[in-house]
């Protein structure tokens, strides 16, 4: 007898009809690859605040938080509790949250470490109702890295990179050891029996929740070993439990136009990255003094409104500085200022006009350096008007 082929089933998709999907997502990865490799500072720092929190609100939204994209901005900013605990949640989102800021702070590309490295400093996650105690918070803790180191594991057992130049066999390979592995493998729904007083009645409960978030995270890592990917990025959403329950051929279609999709969100997230940073480079070559406008914008357009204080610590200012910060983003109609919850937040705007009324000047609150600036600008000022008046009167 033949051994059981598990590819060779009855429902396997068409062959034509796969080869089209895997060349239609080896063309997005391509594409994503060369316009990583060609970015620019400012399209990179944009591009990895708008990854980061994808990122997150992709981790959560599988986790079971599905109410993260809405509770985020105000969550992040401290006006509000985050997304509503979910009973079949691996973790709470916050305990997700920190676990991913902490493993991208360590990315190997810079870019994207520093950005995570400054969110840790100016978020201000609300915790929750209940806090957790000390034990409650280590066992979390070693839940959610644990499931990005074993996540981790899993990738770099795959088949290697010359293998196999494009990453669709892998990935079918990854979704079979997940689907086999204590940690990702998807969980029977608990039964539970109920007397009515004339039958026994039993209910299938929710399917608990397995953090597959991590395996979307570490994928990025083995298509930048692969050399697919210039930069490991992460891929949300590729990894499902549907997809984990589904062991048949038709995985591989599936799994192949989820890497599609991941790829086509980051490109659209490079076009909207190339776009701001045009917008910004336009807006502040109106800005005379120095300021660091545009590292406050970057993380306002990027994750939401900050109020003053995270600015502080996010940009490294001082109170004054934030004043100043907000002044010039104000006068070149890249912000507003706005009243939340009791707070005076600084909300990114990319429509509105540039004022015609400049700011007041608020050079004090950006420290001496640019003190010296605007004095030694005056100075050549004054040098150029006494010149010309001089050539005027032939003197």
């Amino acid at each position: 007898m033949e051994a059981f082929d598990p590819w060779s089933c009855d429902d396997a998709p068409d062959p034509r009809e796969l080869a089209h999907a895997e060349a239609r997502a080896a063309y997005a990865l391509g594409k994503l690859d060369g316009r990583l490799t060609s970015l620019g500072e400012t399209e990179e720092r944009l591009f990895c605040a708008d990854l980061v929190r994808r990122t997150l609100l992709g981790a959560l939204t599988q986790a079971g938080y599905l109410d993260a994209p809405e509770r985020f901005a105000d969550w992040l900013a401290g006006l509000a509790r985050g997304p509503e605990h979910v009973a079949e949640a691996p973790s709470s989102a916050l305990g997700i949250v920190r676990a991913l800021l902490c493993e991208m702070a360590l990315h190997p590309w810079e870019p994207l470490a520093r950005t995570a490295q400054t969110l840790q400093r100016c978020a201000r996650f609300v915790t929750d109702e209940v806090p957790l105690s000390l034990e409650e918070q280590a066992r979390e803790m070693e839940a959610t890295t644990g499931a990005l180191m074993r996540a981790r594991q899993l990738v770099e057992g795959l088949p290697p990179p010359q293998d196999a130049p494009l990453p669709f066999e892998a990935l079918a390979a990854l979704c079979s050891a997940a689907a086999s592995d204590p940690a990702f493998a998807p969980i029977e729904p608990e039964i539970r029996s109920y007397d009515t007083g004339e039958v026994w009645v039993a209910l299938a409960g929710l399917r608990p929740i397995t953090p597959l978030w991590a395996l979307d995270y570490a994928l990025g890592h083995h298509l930048s070993r692969g050399r697919t990917l210039a930069r490991a990025l992460p891929m949300p959403g590729v990894v499902t439990t549907e997809r984990l329950l589904t062991q048949n051929a038709s995985v591989q279609l599936q799994l192949t136009g989820a890497v599609e999709a991941a790829a086509r969100a980051h490109l659209r997230a490079l076009d909207t990255a190339r776009s701001r940073a045009a917008l910004l480079t336009q807006r502040l070559a109106g800005l005379r003094r120095t300021s660091r406008a545009g590292e406050a914008w970057i993380l306002l357009v990027g994750f939401a409104p900050l109020g003053l204080d995270p600015l502080m610590d996010a940009v490294g200012v001082s109170r004054r500085g934030t004043y100043a910060l907000r002044d010039a983003l104000r006068e070149i109609g890249l912000a507003e200022a706005r009243q939340s919850h009791g707070k005076v937040l600084l909300v990114a705007s990319e429509d509105a006009r540039p004022s015609n009324i400049r700011a007041p000047a608020a050079s004090n609150a950006l420290g001496p350096a640019v003190d010296a600036l605007d004095q030694a600008m005056a100075d050549i000022d004054r040098l150029l008007a006494r010149t010309e008046d001089q050539e005027a009167t032939g003197t």
